[in-house]
């Protein structure tokens, strides 16, 4: 199929951005790899009357003070796979990127326009949650920073306003004593996820100190297993508190039921992942 049409901006400055995506309102998006919006827009999915480029922006930075990590919005996928910052100190970060698609799609696309699009399924998206990130999104009304769990409020749904668009992320880097996983099943590589963990724990003399799990997949958005990092913490770092963290998750959640999976065969798959997952992060603290 082939989009509606639509006219063609290049932005030659944010602040140029900004005043066409606030003179445009509802009907413009920013687009830069184009690797989320353009499929929808040749299914008429999406119908933006304007699109504005934002390629030229000097948004594609990955920075780090000692106590946040900072993601411009246009760094693309492909940029984390050799950045020490994300190696040394965001193991699950760099395990889920792994994932993403196919090689033209982490090339091309771009932070920013993987959690603006907001697809339930999405690693990036689940790795914002994962490590409690800020979302920074700016307009012409100024800026604003949106916890990624307040961000991502539904399937394709974001707490955006007309006019807005992220221009970064940051994410709180974690103390040394820390490491985590992030594991994914699909159909095929670079499919759509049926389901994904994220686990990221801090430790200390062989002890969960906190814990940290999310799970795509199983719901519109992006979801925390509270009660399960309650119950890691404190615990050793050994394979029968993983089992039993996982089965008070898969038993806790009511997975979404859709063409690619069954809403009972996820909550056993999720149960599994999550066991692994937090197998593989406490192996990672083990062998620190």
């Amino acid at each position: 199929m082939r989009p509606a049409s639509f006219e063609y901006h290049r932005a030659t400055s944010l602040e140029h951005a900004l005043e066409l995506l606030a003179e445009f309102g509802e009907d413009g998006r920013p687009i830069a790899g184009g690797q989320s919006l353009v499929p929808m827009m040749n299914f008429r999915l999406a119908r933006p009357g304007h699109l504005v480029d934002i390629n030229k922006l000097p948004l594609n930075s990955i920075e780090s003070d000692g106590q946040m990590l900072r993601i411009g919005a246009l760094t693309r996928h492909i940029a984390y796979f050799d950045n020490p910052l994300i190696a040394r100190h965001f193991p699950a970060f760099l395990d889920a990127v792994h994932y993403i698609g196919h090689p033209t799609i982490r090339r091309n696309g771009s932070i920013g326009g993987s959690i603006s699009h907001a697809d339930p399924t999405a690693e990036l998206a689940a790795v914002c949650v994962l490590y409690d990130a800020e979302i920074i999104a700016r307009s012409t009304a100024g800026e604003r920073r949106i916890r990624a769990t307040d961000f991502f409020l539904s399937a394709y749904v974001t707490a955006l306003e007309p006019g807005e668009m992220v221009v970064g992320v940051e994410l709180p880097v974690p103390p040394s004593s820390s490491t985590g996983s992030f594991i994914e099943l699909a159909e095929r590589s670079g499919d759509f996820a049926t389901a994904a963990i994220g686990v990221s724990i801090e430790f200390s003399s062989g002890r969960i100190t906190r814990a940290a799990i999310v799970c795509s997949g199983a719901d519109l958005v992006p979801i925390r297993a509270r009660e399960a990092e309650d119950f890691l913490q404190g615990k050793p770092l050994d394979a029968a508190e993983a089992s039993e963290a996982a089965r008070l998750f898969a038993t806790s959640i009511d997975p979404v039921d859709d063409h690619i999976a069954s809403a009972d065969y996820r909550r056993g798959l999720i149960g599994k992942l999550t066991q692994r997952a937090i197998e593989a992060a406490c192996n990672r603290a083990l062998d620190k």
